[in-house]
């Protein structure tokens, strides 16, 4: 769920639920006092669905890329995701993680690499049509939000640190709240994972992701709190309000 990092721009605005118009946002560390990376993400739409590409880079010199295929539909439907890769790289450009979802056949990989030796997990996965990963989990929660919906629910794919699908829950609060980053009335979502039996293991590890979203501006996400990949580092995101 590491997805909606630093100086975030969707471009080329598709006409589908997923559209969030132009934004840009910037990491921040933990204690949000420093810039400490920023993502650029373009979306674009053909025959084949919708494209979403970002690269994320951070001030220490290591960066990712993300790849993202989604089935569109029509303009009514919700779009399904069709194939995920993302690809994080050290400071010294070096490969250091691959995750992959073939969300069709259910093929999944999740690879790390570490003083020479890859390490890599694959399965063969049970993929619910309302599965995401990536930037589409919160491009869904956008799309959500907008048409109204107050009790969002989905599936997500995440390496933990082997492939898996669980299911993510949740619900709109009662009150707007404020933020010290972000000015407004504001929505907080805190979304986790629901791995039933295996909460108790399995949770403490898995990436948590608190959401705030601005009613009154469409809805559109302005900041959050993320672990970067499983057992990875905590970041912020905020988003940079637009000029006058």
């Amino acid at each position: 769920m590491a997805v909606f990092g630093g100086a975030f721009a969707l471009e080329a605005k598709p006409t589908s639920a997923f559209d969030f118009g132009s934004q840009q946002l910037k990491i921040l560390s933990p204690d949000g006092k420093q810039t400490i990376g920023s993502t650029r993400f373009r979306v674009s739409r053909d025959s084949s669905g919708e494209q979403i590409k970002g690269e994320t880079r951070y001030a220490d010199g290591e960066h990712d890329n993300e790849s993202e295929l989604l089935d569109v539909g029509s303009t009514e439907s919700t779009p399904r995701l069709v194939r995920y890769e993302h690809s994080f790289f050290n400071a010294d450009g070096t490969l250091a993680m691959v995750d992959t979802l073939d969300a069709r056949s259910g093929v999944a990989s999740c690879t790390s690499y570490s003083a020479g030796k890859m390490t890599a997990h694959k399965s063969q996965l049970d993929v619910p049509a309302d599965s995401f990963a990536g930037a589409s989990e919160l491009m869904l929660v956008v799309g959500s939000l907008r048409r109204g919906i107050r009790e969002i629910r989905f599936h997500a794919f995440a390496c933990a640190p082997g492939p898996r699908i669980f299911s993510v829950e949740a619900s709109l609060p009662a009150r707007s709240e404020h933020w010290l980053l972000y000015p407004g009335d504001l929505i907080r979502l805190d979304m986790r994972p629901d791995l039933g039996a295996l909460n108790l293991l399995l949770a403490p590890f898995m990436p948590k992701m608190d959401a705030w979203f601005n009613p009154n501006d469409d809805w559109n996400y302005v900041g959050g709190e993320f672990d970067r990949y499983f057992r990875g580092p905590h970041v912020l995101t905020v988003r940079v309000p637009p000029a006058d």
